[in-house]
């Protein structure tokens, strides 16, 4: 059996909570902006389905629907301790589907689907910044 000697195991503990801290402290930006598009995302896909014309509608609630989940686990994986390299694909894969998402709600007069593009414009311009500083 293996046991700390002194305070090794409390500061092995305490130098991967400082680091885990650290990490979360980078991306805050980015995961309030992820949760923030997940957000509207949901909220619009919603509100979509209250339109008159929901026919019009559906590719609109489909980008909806992913992006939230997509910008949602990311968001979450960026709050725990995983190495940012890991994560480059998926934040360009969301950074891809935000700009999909924001294209769609932008053709759509309603003004949850306006606010909603503005978010995901939001969103790309942030995982665009973490992609550039990473």
């Amino acid at each position: 059996m293996c046991m700390p000697i002194g305070n090794s195991f409390r500061f092995t503990a305490i130098v991967k909570y400082q680091s885990y801290k650290t990490n979360l402290m980078n991306h805050e930006e980015l995961i309030s902006t992820l949760n923030e598009c997940a957000n509207y995302c949901n909220h619009c896909a919603d509100a979509c389905l209250e339109e008159d014309h929901i026919q019009m509608m559906v590719t609109c609630i489909r980008y909806d629907r992913m992006c939230a989940e997509v910008c949602s686990s990311l968001a979450k994986l960026l709050s725990i301790n995983v190495p940012s390299q890991k994560l480059m694909a998926l934040v360009e894969y969301c950074k891809n589907l935000c700009e999909s998402c924001a294209e769609e709600c932008s053709s759509h007069e309603a003004q949850h689907c306006q606010n909603c593009a503005a978010a995901c414009k939001r969103c790309v311009d942030a995982c665009s910044k973490f992609l550039y500083n990473h």
